[in-house]
């Protein structure tokens, strides 16, 4: 089997854009990329894979990584289904980057609304599958918790050695306060 690949037209509410998509065997979307676009003066925010400080993210990053929501594969292709902390259900298309939320209907926000953007980072964090519709990699995860593991051993010996220097703190303040009372005994 080979690779599919496909010229894709989408349309902003300026303009019409044509991107390049390069489908799996299986039906996945390996890669989408604009074709030839202008430069843009745009900034650029950090991507929600990037672990930047809670200050530098623009707020619907914020929510997409604070809020709880539920994200669960629906269709291989890159269709998610976002379930809200509100108790709504979004669909969204990972492939195309769009959502079914009413933010991203009204306002097409640059980067993607929370939903899309949390569907991102669940599956960039393999906490959902990819969108082909596999499991994530099982050596990221025993990886993820090898690293989980050594973070653990090192707060229990790091807690070990404050319990430690405090048992010998408590031991001299009983030291001492046992002599004086023989001091006070004898007079």
């Amino acid at each position: 089997m080979t690779e599919r690949t496909d010229d894709v037209e989408t349309r902003s509410e300026d303009e019409t854009e044509h991107e390049e998509r390069v489908y799996s065997p299986d039906g996945g979307v390996v890669t989408s990329t604009p074709a030839a676009s202008p430069p843009t003066e745009a900034i650029q925010q950090p991507t929600i894979g990037e672990d930047p400080s809670q200050e530098e993210l623009e707020p619907r990053t914020k929510r997409a990584r604070n809020e709880e929501m539920d994200v669960s594969l629906l269709q291989k292709g890159g269709i998610y289904e976002v379930r809200s902390a509100s108790g709504n259900i979004y669909e969204v298309d990972v492939a195309s980057e769009r959502c079914t939320c009413p933010d991203f209907k009204k306002r097409n926000p640059s980067g993607g609304c929370k939903h899309l953007r949390r569907a991102d980072l669940e599956i960039r964090e393999g906490n959902a599958p990819r969108p082909d519709g596999r499991l994530p990699e099982t050596t990221d995860v025993v990886e993820q918790l090898a690293t989980e593991i050594r973070e653990l051993d090192q707060e229990i010996e790091e807690r070990e050695d404050r319990r430690q220097k405090l048992e010998a703190t408590m031991a001299v303040i009983e030291e001492v306060s046992l002599s004086r009372r023989e001091i006070n005994q004898q007079f």
